[in-house]
């Protein structure tokens, strides 16, 4: 195990870099701090400054739940461009999961 405690820049310079892995596991650790009724729903319903936003809700947690259920594939070069544009607005909050902060 690291000590290794990430800063926001540092998480938003590996989604900005393409990376496959840090970009589907970052739409993953998002989904999974949504609330249960919000990962049903795919929408956000409580603005608790956790999760997605309300309009990403929907399509990333769509495409985390295939993430999770077809854990060896990765997401359609369409689905990859879409994620990546949309998740280094999470930078902060991956930062905060990385160093067991939420």
């Amino acid at each position: 195990m690291t000590d290794k405690t990430w800063t926001k820049d540092e998480i938003k310079a590996k989604l900005l870099s393409g990376d496959r892995i840090w970009i589907e596991r970052g739409v993953v650790a998002i989904f999974n701090k949504q609330t249960d009724t919000e990962k049903v729903i795919e929408a956000t319903n409580h603005l608790n400054g956790v999760g997605f936003t309300g309009a990403d809700a929907n399509i990333l947690s769509s495409f985390s739940k295939w993430l999770i259920k077809n854990k060896n594939n990765h997401l359609s070069p369409k689905q990859f461009t879409i994620a990546q544009k949309k998740i280094v607005k999470y930078s902060k909050q991956l930062a905060m999961i990385a160093n067991h902060q939420i």
